[in-house]
């Protein structure tokens, strides 16, 4: 309250313009709900009491745990405690982020309660079909995790999922159970790498349904009937057959349905929206084209850059590219003050003194935070637009700032100057703000940023030339310890070079020097004139050879 009435004081005498940049808010209370061990163990076991419950009053009579409460929590917890301790060892980072936690336990429990509507559906309207096994969702909780959070953690939904189902159906069933949920399951996690369509969602959930189908069928619970069978049994196997596959196809387009709700509810962004935001027709990107066409096209390129490099190292490449068309959407509030958009005109630059100039070009960082939090982008965007340039230097001003200081120390030497009179260079006012690139993606896009950028400045470009700038700028990074805090190792950095050096070779080549119009008019106009020389001396040759004739004949 007192900082608003300060404000407020401020704007009223003229010091202050009342404006706040936008930021993402990080209470301590929030920072405690994601990633607090008190929430992630209450999760736990939220989770071990619900699905006691659940299983405790879903359970079929001829179940182990029918009847058996205290067996039932036991068991139950025992297992939760597995899952809880697997994950903790195998993938720590992720167990630390109590959202995740939250959306894995969450969507298992999901599938469970549908596992136990498709058996009721089944047992009521087709109850001697031998349907049982074959209209169960399995699916359901690997296709949405694998998606959301990875293949790994959808690994676990398929094992956790199948061990919880299992309790709840009868002594007999339980194997059977077990084998097809499993199968389904591996087999979507495995169809679901690096899903950018929903056709190739839903084409997950058919290749899972015919799995399930030839299961079957191995395990004798899909008769084969011989060709001269009558009729009815032929419908029957067809029914069966197809009942698996639709089911598997209605459970991956569920999923597809409730990505986006999923994705917003838990701040994810999947490769499907990736290839969504990829449209370059967002009013950011328009905005780029039409007031600062230098920076679009600078990040155009290193969007081409980074996402090669990122495929190299397994990274997530499309990130990497819809991230690098929005890194420098700051440039938009003062376009004319970055070279790439100045072009041949007037620096603005040159007006200005070195530590102002520095601001302007750091403030962009700030101010593509901001337009990014305004246009509702996502965090992983606004992350790497604020960490691109991590806490590098920005060494045209500062060495500009420097000699500046030099030339009036050596003007005070003289008596021109007063000592007084002397800057005072500080190298951490000409430092951006950060953080450093914490993410993968992150430092490949702030590596590709700069070796664009340096590349423009290459005459007569040639590899040795480009391998060596590559070199320098990775040098320079690495000791600068811009790349302390990302998650590259240094046969990463090779491999990310190499790549680089490939992308700019092929977008940097020499090309053939076209002849001008006035050459291509006067070879023309010369071609002529030999075309008519040969033809007239073509002509006299003729006519030469026809008086010799007429000469002979007439002697």
């Amino acid at each position: 309250m007192l900082h608003f009435l300060s404000q407020k004081r401020l704007q009223s005498r003229g010091f202050s313009s009342g404006q706040k940049r936008r930021k993402l808010s990080d209470a301590a209370w929030q920072e405690m709900l994601r990633t607090g061990g008190r929430i992630s163990a209450l999760l736990f076991v939220s989770f071990a009491a619900i699905l006691s419950g659940w299983i405790v009053f879903s359970s079929s009579p001829g179940s182990v745990f029918s009847g058996k409460p205290l067996q039932t929590t036991v068991v139950v917890v025992v297992v939760s405690l597995t899952l809880a301790v697997h994950w903790h060892v195998s993938l720590s980072k992720s167990f630390h982020q109590n959202s995740r936690i939250l959306l894995v336990l969450m969507v298992i429990v999901i599938q469970l309660m549908l596992m136990k509507l498709s058996e009721y559906i089944a047992m009521t309207f087709a109850p001697a079909g031998g349907f049982r096994f074959l209209v169960e969702p399995y699916i359901f909780a690997p296709i949405l995790i694998s998606l959301l959070v990875g293949r790994q953690l959808g690994t676990f939904a398929v094992v956790y999922a199948s061990l919880f189902g299992a309790m709840t159906v009868e002594k007999g069933e339980a194997f059977h159970f077990v084998i097809f949920s499993m199968l389904c399951g591996f087999v979507a996690v495995f169809l679901t790498d690096r899903v950018c369509r929903r056709s190739r969602l839903v084409m997950a959930g058919v290749y899972s349904g015919l799995a399930c189908a030839i299961l079957a069928s191995a395990l004798g619970l899909i008769q084969w009937i011989s060709l001269d069978a009558g009729a009815e049994q032929w419908i029957m196997l067809i029914r069966q057959v197809l009942s698996a596959i639709l089911l598997s196809t209605l459970t991956a387009v569920l999923v597809s349905g409730l990505l986006p709700m999923a994705e917003a509810a838990f701040r994810i962004t999947t490769n499907v929206s990736w290839i969504e935001l990829a449209d370059l027709s967002h009013p950011l990107l328009q905005r780029l084209t039409m007031e600062a066409p230098g920076t679009f096209h600078h990040s155009v390129t290193v969007a081409t850059i980074a996402e090669t490099a990122a495929k190299a190292v397994g990274a997530n490449a499309i990130m990497c590219r819809v991230c690098s068309y929005f890194h420098d959407i700051g440039k938009l509030k003062k376009p004319g003050y970055f070279i790439e958009n100045i072009g041949e005109g007037h620096n603005p630059h040159d007006d200005l003194t070195p530590t102002m100039s520095a601001l302007v070009v750091m403030s962009h960082v700030k101010d593509g935070e901001d337009l990014a939090i305004k246009y509702k982008l996502n965090s992983e965007i606004v992350n790497v637009i604020r960490e691109h340039h991590g806490t590098s230097l920005v060494r045209v001003f500062y060495h500009r700032a420097i000699k500046l200081r030099e030339e009036v120390e050596k003007q005070a030497e003289e008596g021109i100057a007063h000592e007084d009179d002397i800057p005072e260079v500080k190298e951490d006012s000409f430092r951006y703000a950060g953080p450093k690139p914490r993410t993968r993606e992150s430092a490949i896009i702030s590596l590709a940023d700069s070796v664009e950028s340096a590349s423009r400045s290459l005459q007569k470009p040639t590899p040795k030339k480009i391998d060596e700038l590559i070199d320098s700028i990775f040098r320079d990074r690495l000791n600068d310890g811009q790349l302390d805090d990302a998650a590259l190792t240094l046969a990463d950095l090779a491999t990310i070079r190499n790549s680089f050096a490939s992308t700019l070779r092929s977008m940097m080549h020499a090309r053939i020097a076209y002849p001008k119009i006035e050459e291509l008019s006067g070879d023309t106009a010369k071609l002529k004139a030999k075309k008519t020389s040969i033809a007239e001396g073509s002509g006299t040759t003729a006519l030469s050879r026809g008086s010799i004739e007429n000469a002979t004949s007439r002697g």
